[in-house]
């Protein structure tokens, strides 16, 4: 046997080998996977789900000696990228390479290898050769970091078999289960009647045919909560006959056999005694008594067990049968009469027992049953018992003449016996007559002597009352569990993510609604966090600084023994890893302002350190060639904001660079100026802050004087470059056909203020980069060039991030952002880590950013948090008044619930963050989260060809990169942070408020349909978020019905006894908890009057704008949200052909040899 070493055996938590997996493109992680397999960048994929296994030079020597070839760590490899790609060394483009292809470049290879030898086909035995068109094959070398079978088993499973491209595989595919069923339900529309009401392209009918195939299906769903509801319990449960109480059965009824009989309207044939058409229960006083002895049944259960004295004066024959067995009188309900034996006129008077009688009897209708409670049963006055919920009154064998009827056995008399009677009485002897004599006598008991039954609820009304139950207590909990972890995260947990708990907290809360009154209200001066030691002064008798101190080192020797997350800048300064290269992948050689007394170079020469890299990784930093002194300094911007030390801690936590996005359309100066003012003016320090403006295309907004570029640019100031130089670069756009080349012009300096709106005193250099989207030369004459979407600008900076960190080809227009970010800040741009994502109409409060940064940077696993937005615009009009209890509850009820979880469902795009990339372990990996292939890939799909993906990425972009992001990291976490908080104006008009709403629900309806299939959710079964996500889709979607059914409730509650209580309970427990979440976690009382206006809009909000949104699944647009000059056109159309031959795509170091 071959002796095993025990280090192989790694795996101890799970039986499960993720690298044999078979991970096609719906796989989360597939493009990441594709992108990480070709290791020619510093990203491994980790073969067994864990932080990545570091390669040892060390013990390198055996795996890699039976290949001859000294395999050298990752680092080291990733400098030798950038070989001849062609005979001329230059990146190939356009219609000479497959664009959006990965490249195969990059290679393993001997440490000894000549370098002569380098670049030449022979020496490529072992490179990672990508699919493309000029290599239709993929071969890979084993990586040092991972074995030979885990490499083999990655390779088979990230990349499946190839087949030929066929061009007309699409149009050959086979319908959909769900097109078929949108077909079915819209047979009665067909193409050409559609095609007359205004729908004439084929997508145009398949949307509408879907949006009808997604209202049937809502349709189902409220029909069956409605049966659920109401419909369920009449079926199994139905109205039964009337029931009359023992003792209340008035004088109209009598009563036989249990049962009540309406006698009022009868007419008795003439007899001994009755005039002819008299009624009986009037002449004879039968009414109300119980007249079951003038219609026995005889000869039937009761043969055999009563039999005929021998001197019976009852007619009977020789084998038992008798006429009767009682005296054929009535007696009171109650049980009181005595036994009577006489009879008057004649013997057998009243006792019906001839065939006419019978047949009267049997014709009689019966009216009503007459029942017992248990209190009843249990009355001490009478001798009753139950046999299978019938009751009997044991007192009535009384009447039985013991000179003409004998009983056969002795049983009854035992059951007659006192002892027993009061044993049995009042109690259910089903179980006791279990024998076949005694259930021979109980069923003749049940034949002779039965008064009525007990008051028991058949088997529907059961499971009816079980259902009800169990619904209202799935209910509950839900609603009481949402409830109390929504408190639990504001009492307890929202202090533990990262922001911690301040004295002056409640001051703060009362600045921030005095602030959130008015969008133009300046915020209140908040304290310098950079003097944050200037309140301990006063405790030290000696000085610790003196004026020449660098405001840096403030107080930073007592934490300096204290353990910090990773960032990058502190990973640049302290790498103790001899596999990873300190700071970024890009460097220039030397850096600016080297000798400066202020450190700005975050990539000091290591050299001569413990653990430091050897040459060939310092060889990597200098990719590019250097150039002189002078050179440099032209490059850089010359008022660049000084980069302090890696360790300069003035929140007492790690600073990382962060980048402000805003994305604008059709604002206008006001909103513009508001945003970027409140962004500029935030306390983070603006060494570490960078506002960048993506203007999505050429748009004149409704009342506007200028175009939304010329109101970014004027405010602007001290341009890196002439703004008229700024020339237009390509770049591939979010769209379809033609559209899909986009240019724009970058545009880098620092933000400048207006001295009306910021007081100088406040008005600080921040760095500041405006992208324009300006269309190609085609789109010159049209409404609105260059605009392509929210979509399309946020992609811009995503794929650009995705570019930088993985080192990969990238467009003219990435690699200008590159330069221009880097010539404004004196940093590459992969050292960002974090990005915050803000509409171009919100106002953020000064320490928001610094509260959310330190939620980042204390956990690393949180990899997108969103703060809380309030309405600027209260009292404005109706329309935002009813809004503002709906934003207070969605934050602090919904979004802290889910927050518990780390699985906030949907973070606003309006003020919300993200994180680019994370730090993997302790040995300097990095993994992306925001820059990932996966979300890069699905958030920029352009094949947009069903209603789904329309509803997701035409209409709530936004979302749908939360669910995207939850999609692909479901372990990690979104959070919600309070203590950050922005406010914006909300629409003051009802149409407006319908247009965003109808967007808003449909995106919502559609991203929580992503997230149900989600199974790895936190959690299991009802426990998890995928529950929760399920629960609340179906509560969306009933909505409408939901409101219809509280009214009818309400109604019945008012009108109809007995009042329905457990419906009621329900719904003030529902509408209730919200207020008691007011009056414990709000700081004003207002809430509970926004709260009663809230209620009275609950038909706008349930029913008008649900219903709104339904019947208009298959409308793409805006509508009235965004208003500009020149129409409001979708983004799904497509317009001719996509030529990519005009867009060129290099590698940063070609586009900089290029450059130089």
């Amino acid at each position: 046997p071959t002796s095993v070493s025990a280090a192989d055996f790694k795996r101890k938590r799970s039986l499960i080998r993720p690298e044999r997996s078979r991970i096609n493109r719906d796989h989360p992680t597939y493009y990441y996977t594709q992108h990480a397999a070709q290791q020619n960048m510093p990203v491994l994929p980790s073969t067994t789900g864990n932080n990545p296994t570091i390669y040892d030079p060390d013990d390198a020597g055996e795996s890699s000696s039976s290949a001859g070839v000294a395999l050298v760590p990752l680092s080291s490899r990733t400098g030798r990228r950038g070989r001849a790609r062609n005979s001329a060394g230059e990146s190939v483009s356009g219609a000479e390479e497959n664009m959006f292809a990965p490249e195969a470049d990059d290679e393993y290879y001997d440490e000894d290898e000549d370098e002569t030898d380098k670049g030449s086909p022979s020496s490529k035995s072992g490179a990672v050769h990508a699919v493309s068109s000029e290599s239709p094959s993929a071969s890979s070398a084993p990586s040092p970091l991972m074995s030979k079978d885990d490499t083999v088993a990655v390779k088979s499973a990230m990349s499946p078999p190839k087949r030929p491209y066929n061009p007309n595989a699409e149009k050959y595919r086979p319908p959909s289960l769900w097109q078929v069923y949108c077909s079915l339900v819209t047979f009665w529309a067909p193409s050409k009647v559609l095609s007359w009401c205004g729908m004439p392209t084929k997508a145009r009918q398949s949307a509408w045919r879907e949006k009808m195939g997604l209202i049937s299906f809502i349709l189902i769903i409220a029909a069956f909560v409605g049966f659920l509801t109401f419909g369920f319990t009449e079926t199994v449960c139905s109205a039964p006959a009337l029931r009359l109480k023992i003792n209340t059965v008035n004088q109209g009824y009598m009563i036989i056999q249990g049962r009540a009989y309406d006698l009022t309207l009868s007419a008795h044939p003439a007899a001994a005694g009755i005039a002819a058409g008299a009624n009986v229960l009037y002449s004879l006083n039968a009414g109300g008594q119980d007249g079951s002895f003038l219609f026995q049944n005889v000869n039937s259960d009761c043969k055999g067990l009563f039999l005929p004295t021998e001197n019976s004066s009852i007619p009977h024959d020789s084998d038992g049968n008798m006429a009767w067995y009682f005296p054929c009188k009535t007696f009171n309900q109650d049980g009181s009469s005595e036994p009577n034996y006489t009879f008057p006129y004649y013997t057998g008077y009243a006792c019906h027992t001839s065939t006419l009688a019978r047949d009267a009897y049997y014709g009689l209708r019966i009216t009503g049953e007459v029942y017992f409670t248990w209190d009843d049963v249990r009355n001490s006055s009478r001798n009753l018992v139950v046999y299978n919920g019938y009751v009997l009154d044991m007192n009535l064998l009384n009447w039985l003449d013991p000179s003409d009827v004998r009983l056969s056995t002795n049983r009854f008399n035992e059951l007659l016996d006192a002892t027993a009677a009061n044993e049995i009485r009042g109690t259910d002897i089903t179980r006791l007559m279990t024998s076949s004599s005694d259930r021979k006598i109980a069923k003749c008991l049940t034949e002779t002597i039965k008064v009525g039954s007990v008051d028991t609820d058949t088997i529907g009304c059961i499971a009816s009352d079980v259902v009800l139950y169990v619904s209202l207590v799935f209910i509950v909990v839900i609603v009481m569990v949402k409830f109390l972890l929504a408190l639990v995260f504001a009492w307890f947990l929202k202090w533990r993510v990262g922001v911690k708990y301040s004295k002056n907290e409640k001051k703060r809360i009362a600045e921030i609604e005095d602030w959130a009154d008015d969008i133009y209200r300046p915020a209140p001066h908040i304290v310098n966090a950079h003097n944050n030691g200037a309140a301990n002064r006063a405790s030290r008798f000696f000085p610790r600084t003196s004026r020449f101190t660098s405001p840096y080192t403030n107080n930073e020797r007592s934490r300096s023994r204290q353990r910090f997350p990773t960032t990058m800048a502190s990973q640049s300064q302290s790498s103790t890893s001899h596999l990873i290269v300190p700071g970024s992948i890009y460097a220039h050689s030397p850096m600016p302002y080297s000798n400066s007394t202020t450190s700005l170079n975050l990539y000091p020469n290591t050299r001569g350190r413990e653990g430091a890299p050897a040459d060939n990784e310092s060889a990597r930093l200098s990719t590019v060639p250097a150039q002189d002194d002078d050179a440099i300094a032209n490059y850089y911007h010359d008022n660049i904001v000084p980069q302090p030390p890696a360790d300069y801690k003035p929140f007492n936590f790690p600073l990382v660079h962060t980048m402000c996005l805003v994305t604008a359309y059709s604002e206008s100066i006001e909103g513009l100026r508001t945003t970027l003012d409140s962004i500029a003016t935030t306390d983070y320090p603006n060494s570490h802050k960078l506002i960048i403006v993506v203007c999505d295309g050429l748009i004149r907004g409704a009342g506007n004087d200028m175009t939304t570029p010329e109101i970014v640019l004027s405010m602007m100031t001290d341009f890196s470059a002439p703004i008229e130089n700024a020339q237009p670069y390509s770049y591939v756009a979010v769209a379809s056909g033609s559209k899909r080349h986009n240019m724009a012009k970058v545009y880098s300096g620092f933000y400048s203020y207006d001295s009306e709106t910021i007081d100088p005193t406040k008005q600080q250099r921040v760095p500041m980069l405006c992208v324009v989207k300006c269309g190609t030369s085609s789109e010159a004459g049209l409404a609105k060039p260059g605009n392509r979407g929210k979509r399309d600008s946020q992609i811009i900076l995503m794929s650009f991030f995705q570019k930088v960190m993985f080192d990969e080809r990238m467009t003219e227009l990435e690699y200008e952002i590159f330069s221009g970010i880097w010539r404004i800040t004196g940093i590459s741009p992969d050292m960002y880590e974090i990005v915050l994502m803000v509409d171009a109409d919100t106002k953020v409060y000064p320490d928001s950013l610094t509260k959310m940064i330190s939620c980042m940077v204390h956990d690393p696993n949180v990899m997108g948090l969103c703060g809380e937005t309030k309405i600027a615009n209260k009292r404005q009009s109706w329309v935002t008044m009813i809004q503002v209890f709906e934003y207070y509850v969605s934050h602090h009820l919904t979004k802290s619930f889910e927050s518990v979880f780390g699985g906030v469902t949907c973070l606003p795009g309006c003020f919300c963050m993200y994180r680019i990339k994370a730090p993997k372990g302790e040995d300097g990996y990095w993994v992306p989260i925001l820059a990932n292939p996966d979300i890069v890939e699905r958030y920029s799909d352009n094949v947009i060809d069903t209603l789904h993906k329309k509803n997701l990425l035409l209409l709530g972009e936004d979302r749908y990169l939360s669910t995207l992001m939850l999609k692909t990291f479901p372990k990690r976490k979104q959070i919600f942070v309070p203590q950050a908080v922005c406010k914006t104006q909300v629409p003051d008009t009802f149409r407006v408020l319908l247009s965003q709403r109808r967007r808003w629900i449909n995106s919502t309806v559609h991203n929580l349909m992503e997230l149900t299939l989600v199974n790895s959710l936190c959690g299991v079964f009802c426990a998890s978020m995928q529950f929760v996500v399920t629960v609340e889709l179906v509560g969306t979607l009933v909505l409408p019905v939901a409101l219809a059914f509280t009214v009818y409730v309400i109604v019945i509650a008012i009108v109809r006894k007995p009042v329905p209580v457990i419906p009621l309970i329900l719904l003030a427990l529902v509408l209730g908890l919200p207020g008691v979440l007011i009056i414990v976690t709000a700081h004003r009382w207002s809430y509970v009057l926004w709260m009663m206006i809230y209620l009275l809009a609950l038909p706008v909000w349930n029913f008008i704008l649900p219903l709104n949104a339904y019947w208009k699944f298959d409308d793409f647009s805006w509508g009235e949200t965004r208003q500009v000059q020149g129409g409001d056109k979708g983004h799904d159309e497509a317009e001719g052909e996509f030529d990519s031959s005009q867009i060129k795509m290099r590698r940063w170091r070609d586009f900089e040899r290029e450059k130089r």
